[in-house]
Parts: structure tokens; sequence; C-alpha cells
């Protein structure tokens, strides 16, 4: 049900925002001078002086610096063309940074210059009921006709405009769009209860309540579940208000277990969950946000409406945790970390909000600061196997390979036994850990047990190259490494493995031909270039090997492999003759026919295109 609401809420958005591109892309066009009436009675210094100051909005609405970008448009608006539509972006940019009560003003100046947009209507109403001007609120929706405002947006905000009036049959009224479509449906019956459980209509409330839960797969969110919860509460019904919860979705998560436990510890003394129609405003305002955030193309709307929810209720901190993820998926770890850090410390999302900042300062290359809070999350929450693994992931990072394994494992022990084949990610890390640390023995033991629960080409290669770096094996080795390899993903790390492989049994010629291939694939690897080094002095060509370990030297090692003293020590002296381990050749040979037929066919498939 909710994927086709949003499907069909998608729809209706797309038309709007397809009528009006200039929202949430800054204009490019800087050919044409100030045009405007009083743009042009401002001396020649003072017009180009405030353009300046929309071409500097322009480069920070790009950085998306959205504050500071709206600062420098609001000094430009008398100076900039009337077709550039500044005042749209304007209200776009300063409603999605929560200035809900300036993006009002240029709301209204845009509609002035023909923009024609719902989400003005939107605005303005949502304002007007934050400042519990309830009647004028809803006089602006009944003005706004509107295909998408008329299905979604008006019957949601009146029907909580007229619950401000203590008017309930004309809030069930102004709702009623919403209950003739199954798609809306739930959200119909959530908040005409809301309303009625607002308005002291118990009976009314407990049968939309009623309704609600038994609709089939109903599953409650963490709001409707407080919601629900508090009105059987308060009806002394506890049994119902645990049938609500039982209804939660994502029961095993922190934020909803916090949410459950704290509905068992209360009574019936508890408060009112909806104490003025703005909290109720805010849900309804955060389900138009979820439901649009789930098509890519509508992030920026969907942050738009979770601005406003948040608006409305300060204190609701769901609408920052979805503003958040949505710039997270674009990249703008910094800006999500904004949004969290206004989820207030007693909150029920406190968790998540701390969880996701810390994730997000280890994206930022932020590792000390990253670690500071996931230690802290683990030391004063129940054990939590993502916590352990972004532990394991900082020590890793940070070159400490032992205690990241230590840390993997104790995630892998937080999952029960039946579990076990969704957290290999977890034992291919112990591995590669230990590897790092120079435990081969260790690190074999655990991608062998990767390899029986889900083997995957990444285990294979790595596998492989471990028992090389043993000379343990080096047929199953080279079977192994031939398996991953594959010539069109242009796979650097697996490539090394073949040219060491070939290397490894004294095939030299062989190894510099992919040693030269992985070096081109990543051109950043010490380790690669190192072995490259190698190859050359085995055939002779010394100058280019010492250039080769040179190189090396000035490169980044993350695997814990390449020793620095042992390369300076190459480049002083050379290197000397490897022994070449015993092998069964016929099996090495029949591995290099199956890589020359894997050549082969890249080959076939480079000619046909």
């Amino acid at each position: 049900m909710i994927e086709k609401a949003a499907y069909i809420l998608s729809v209706l958005i797309g038309i709007i925002v397809a009528n009006s591109c200039t929202y949430f892309c800054p204009s490019q066009d800087f050919s044409k001078a100030p045009a405007t009436a009083e743009a042009n009675n401002a001396p020649a210094d003072s017009k180009y002086r405030n353009y300046g100051s929309y071409l500097a909005g322009w480069v920070a609405h790009l950085r998306h610096d959205l504050n500071k970008a709206a600062d420098y448009y609001k000094r430009s608006i008398p100076y900039v063309p009337k077709e550039k539509m500044l005042p749209t972006q304007l209200y776009v940019m300063l409603t999605s940074q929560g200035r809900i009560d300036e993006a009002v003003k240029y709301a209204q100046i845009a509609r002035e210059q023909g923009d024609d947009s719902p989400f003005i209507c939107t605005i303005e109403a949502v304002s007007l009921l934050k400042n519990k001007k309830f009647q004028e609120a809803v006089d602006v929706v009944d003005d706004c006709s509107n295909p998408v405002s008329e299905k979604f947006f008006n019957p949601l905000i009146a029907a909580w405009g007229y619950a401000g009036l203590k008017e309930d049959k004309k809030a069930l009224k102004a709702l009623s769009p919403l209950a003739g479509d199954p798609a809306f449906r739930p959200l119909y019956l959530f908040h005409a209860g809301a309303i009625n459980d607002y308005l002291g209509n118990t009976k009314a409330a407990e049968a939309h309540y009623t309704a609600l839960m038994n609709l089939r797969h109903m599953e409650l969110s963490v709001f409707s579940l407080q919601v629900i919860a508090n009105f059987y509460l308060r009806e002394q019904e506890p049994d119902k208000a645990l049938r609500a919860a039982s209804l939660a979705i994502n029961k095993d998560n922190l934020m909803m277990k916090t949410v459950i436990d704290e509905i068992k510890k209360a009574d019936s003394s508890i408060p009112p969950f909806l104490e003025n129609p703005n909290v109720g405003l805010a849900d309804a305002l955060f389900s138009i946000a979820l439901l649009l955030q789930q098509n890519s193309g509508n992030a920026e709307i969907a942050i738009l409406f979770a601005s406003l929810a948040y608006y409305c209720s300060p204190e609701y901190p769901l609408p920052q945790l979805l503003i958040a993820s949505l710039l997270e998926k674009r990249e703008l770890y910094t800006e999500a970390n904004e949004a969290y850090a206004r989820v207030p410390k007693d909150s029920y999302a406190y968790y998540t909000a701390l969880f996701h900042t810390a994730k997000n300062l280890f994206r930022l290359g932020k590792t000390r600061e990253a670690e500071k809070i996931f230690k802290n999350l683990y030391l004063n929450y129940p054990p939590n196997p993502d916590i352990l693994t972004n532990l394991g992931e900082v020590a890793r990072i940070n070159g400490r390979f032992r205690e990241a394994a230590d840390f993997y494992l104790q995630a892998v022990e937080c999952y029960p036994d039946e579990d076990l084949t969704d957290v290999w990610p977890l034992y291919f890390a112990i591995g590669i850990s230990h590897s790092a640390a120079g435990d081969n023995g260790k690190a074999e033991e655990y991608l062998r047990k990767v390899l029986k629960i889900r083997p995957n080409k990444f285990t294979q290669n790595h596998l492989g190259y471990i028992l090389l770096l043993q000379n343990k094996n080096l047929e199953e080795a080279f079977e192994l490494i031939v398996s991953a390899y594959n010539p069109v993903t242009d796979d650097g790390t697996v490539t090394d493995s073949i040219g060491w492989a070939f290397y490894k049994i004294g095939n030299y010629e062989k190894a510099v031909e992919y040693l030269e291939k992985a070096s081109s694939m990543a051109p950043s690897e010490a380790v690669i270039y190192d072995h490259l080094g190698d190859a050359y002095w085995q055939i002779g060509r010394k100058r280019e090997a010492r250039f080769q370990w040179n190189h090396a030297l000035n490169l980044k090692d993350d695997t814990g492999e390449f020793n620095r003293r042992k390369t300076e020590e190459k480049i002083k002296n050379g290197l000397k003759r490897p022994q070449i381990p015993a092998v069964d050749q016929n099996k090495i040979d029949a591995q290099t026919a199956r890589l020359e037929k894997k050549e082969k066919n890249k080959l076939r498939l480079f000619r046909r295109k």
C-alpha cells in the first residue's frame, strides 16, 4: 500500500517539478545585466556589487551551502531579472533549511511573479497553523486549486486546521478525499483517529484506530504506535496498547525497542501525546516526505516537507533523521550531521542520530572523532553488531589489525548460529585483518570458512594470495586466483595476484606482463609496484626495478603487507633469486590454459563491440 501511494504521489509531483525546473537548480546564465526598475535607478557600482551577491549565492548553492546561498540571494533580489525566478529558489531553499517564516515572504513574491506552485499555499498554511491562525490557514488551503493539493496536501493540512478550530465534522470532511483511495486509506484512518483523539471523541478515535490495526499486513510506524498506545493507556486498556506494539515495524530496531519499552512501563496517568494540532500536522507532513523520498527524483521536495514537519513540532525527531539520510545519499555528510545534531539527547532517536553521525565522520576521514562516538555507543548501549563492525573498520583503517579482527569476531558472536550465512563479510574482514597483521594461518582459517558459507571471487583471490605468501599449496592458490580473475573488470588486486602467482612458480616474464597491467589498474597501491620491481629484477631490468621500488616507497599502504625496510634494502643491495618450490606442473599448466582461454574470450568480446 505504501509503495502504491508513493507511486501516485510521485506522478503528481513530477507534473509540478516538470513545470518549474528552476526550483532546485541554480540558474547559470549570467549574460543578462540587472534589469529591474530598482536596479536601473541604483548607482552603477551598487548594481554590480549586488549582482555579485547573486553570483556568490549561485556558487554557495552549487556547493549546497544553502543557508549562505539564501542570504546572498536575498540581497540580490532587486538586481536580478525576474525570469531567473530567484524568489522561487529562495522560498524552496529557505524552507529546506527550516527558515519557514522567511520562506513565506519570498513565496508570496514568487506568486506575484507568476509561480503557481501548490507548495506556496502549503508553506503559507503551515506557517499560519504553527502560529495558531487556524481559520486563515484553512482559507489558504481552500483557495489552492491544484491536483496534488486537492488530492493529498490540502486534506491533511485543512483537517488539522479544523481540529485547531475544534470543528470535528469539518475536519473529518476535509480528510475524506484520502479515504476513497486504498493506497491512502491507512493514512486516513490514522489521522481520523488522531483528530478524534485530540478532540476527545473517544469512541470515534477507537473505531478508526481499530480499523487501522485490522488492515491486512499492517505495520505501525514509531509515531503511529506512540499515539495509539498513548490513547489506549489513557483509556486504561493496556492490553490494546500492547497489541499496537505487536504491530510495530522493525521491532528489533533499537529506536523501536526503546519506544516499546516506554509503552510497557507507562500507565493510565500518562499525559496526552497529541497536546496540540501541530503535533498531528507534523506527522502528516512527515508522511508526505516519507512517501516522496521513495523516488530519488523527489529528494529535494521530501526534504522540504520534512523541514515543514520539524518546524511544526521540533521535538519530533524523525523528520531530521529523514533529512539527514537524504543528504547522506548525495554524499553531503557534513550537512547530514548538522541535521542529526538537531535530535535531542533525551529522544528515542538519539542513538540512531549518533550512530550515523559517527559513520559520516568516518566517511569524511575523521576516524578519531568517529571512533570516539562508536566507543561511547559501545559502552552505553546493549551489544550491537553494527557498532562492533564499525569499531573494527576504524581499527583496520588505522593499522590496528589484531584489534580490528577482535571487534569483527565480537560482531559475529552477536548473531544466532542460523544467521551465519548473512555475516560472511565479517568472516572475510576477520581473515584480511589477520593477514594484514601477519598471521596468515588465522587468515586462511577464516577465509576458508567464507568459501564454505558463501563462495565468491573476493575470497577466492584473497585466500589464493595468502597461500602464495606462505609458499603453500601453490597449485590450489593458482586455481583460486584464476577462478577469481575476470579480464573484463580491470581489477588491479586480482591481476596483481595472477602476476605474483607466476612469480612464485618462476615464470617471471608472465609475472611482468600481469604486474604491469595491475599497476595501470591500481596506480596507488604500494604492494603492486613492489611486486613489479621484484619481477623486473629477475628478468634483468634492474634500473626499472629500482625505479618501481622507489615509487612504492612514496605510496600509502593500507594492506599492512608492504615492508618499507625490506624494500629500502632491495634498492641498496638488489634481490636474490628465490628458490622455486616444487609444484605439480600438470595442474599449473591446466590453470595457465584456463587463464589464456579467459583472455581470448575477452578479445572476442571486444571484437564484437
